[in-house]
């Protein structure tokens, strides 16, 4: 069975270069033809010489061959350069190229449809130009229908060349952002899952002796947190009252481990219930709070949940009171579960939505989230 080759290395930079080069032929000549054809047409009519038009066009395709040489081999070699350095090198060799061909291409119209030479000066009298009744007539019809083509040509080849690719690696990106996202989630079930399930086994075990009925529940709450990360796979935005299950299902079983040092409040407003946000983002914010602030202080403390809905915004925050965070600055960039909240709702909803994080060391952390309602989709 024969298999279609993917071009790699030599052969894929070879295939690359070709595109561009046609994608630059493509706008240079298109636009440039576009031009040349209403300069044509206008002169034709002025002077009635339409002898002129396939004249002036293939003076057309002459300076277009010239921007695309200067293009593809003379002004990459300036790209090392300064900006303001590169475009006044650039500027300068463009014109002293086209100053050239523009002389040229004027003495060779003088030898072959016996024009005046540049380098003839007129030596005559003044000449009267008498303009015939039917341009004043038809003037005002011509020149409406003579830019219509030309510009309709600018048009198409500058969107095609320029402004669909631009829109085309927008959507690029977009998926791609939705593919990182993905990804980060991924990643976090990934991590969470060993660690939590381990806690929780030995949180279950010390309790199969000494209170059945607890542990059986456990087990059933333990169940219910995997039966919605394996449901969740597939899903990315989910309603906050799903998140708030997960979140009290991971608690009850924290409760277990430390008995009357875990205090679990919740301040949540109905309205709130409904709002969709990403996935798993309540309970790495729960997870933190319990690990990294209630498990370290003597005695315990207070874990607190609330959300409400302002200003078209979820606004979610999850407070301790724990020992607080002192390296505060780096706490997004340690673990799994807070820097994938942090990164998912950067690259969901941009930098103005990152998590607000207020500590005190000896009194606790609050991490807030702001959440748009109604945007479930990558931020463009």
């Amino acid at each position: 069975m024969e298999l279609n080759a993917v071009p790699t290395g030599t052969a894929a930079i070879a295939r690359s270069e070709a595109y561009t080069l046609r994608e630059q032929a493509i706008f240079i000549y298109g636009t440039g033809l576009a031009i040349g054809l209403h300069l044509a047409l206008v002169h034709g009519f002025i002077f009635r010489a339409w002898h002129v038009v396939p004249i002036v066009l293939g003076a057309t395709l002459v300076f277009c061959t010239a921007t695309m040489a200067l293009w593809h081999w003379v002004f990459p070699r300036f790209g090392r350069a300064r900006t303001k350095v590169q475009i006044l090198v650039q500027l300068l060799v463009a014109t002293a190229v086209f100053a050239a061909l523009s002389v040229v291409i004027t003495q060779l119209n003088s030898v072959l449809i016996g024009t005046r030479s540049l380098f003839t000066p007129y030596t005559g009298g003044d000449q009267v130009v008498r303009v015939p009744a039917y341009m004043l007539q038809w003037g005002p019809l011509v020149y409406t229908l003579i830019p219509i083509l030309p510009t309709a040509l600018i048009s198409v080849v500058g969107f095609n060349q320029h402004w669909w690719r631009i829109f085309v690696l927008e959507g690029r990106q977009r998926e791609l952002r939705e593919l990182a996202v993905s990804a980060q989630l991924t990643a976090l079930r990934a991590q969470m899952n060993p660690h939590f399930f381990f806690n929780s086994l030995n949180s279950i075990a010390q309790l199969i002796s000494s209170d059945p009925s607890k542990a059986e529940r456990c087990v059933e709450r333990l169940a219910d947190i995997y039966r919605y990360i394996l449901s969740r796979s597939q899903a990315e935005f989910v309603t906050f009252a799903d998140e708030l299950q997960v979140a009290e299902a991971y608690l009850e079983i924290e409760k277990a481990r430390f008995g009357d040092n875990l205090v679990v409040e919740e301040h949540v407003d109905e309205r709130a219930k409904s709002a969709r946000l990403p996935g798993l983002i309540l309970q790495p914010l729960v997870e933190n709070a319990v690990k990294h602030g209630i498990s370290r202080k003597v005695g315990g403390g207070t874990v607190r949940i609330d959300a409400d809905v302002a200003d078209g915004h979820l606004r979610l925050a999850v407070r301790d009171t724990g020992v607080g965070i002192e390296e505060r600055d780096r706490v997004f960039q340690r673990g799994i579960g807070l820097r994938s909240v942090h990164d998912r709702l950067v690259a969901l909803y941009g930098l103005e939505y990152v998590p607000i994080l207020e500590t005190r060391p000896g009194e606790g952390t609050t991490i807030t989230l702001r959440i748009p309602m109604g945007q479930e989709r990558i931020a463009a």
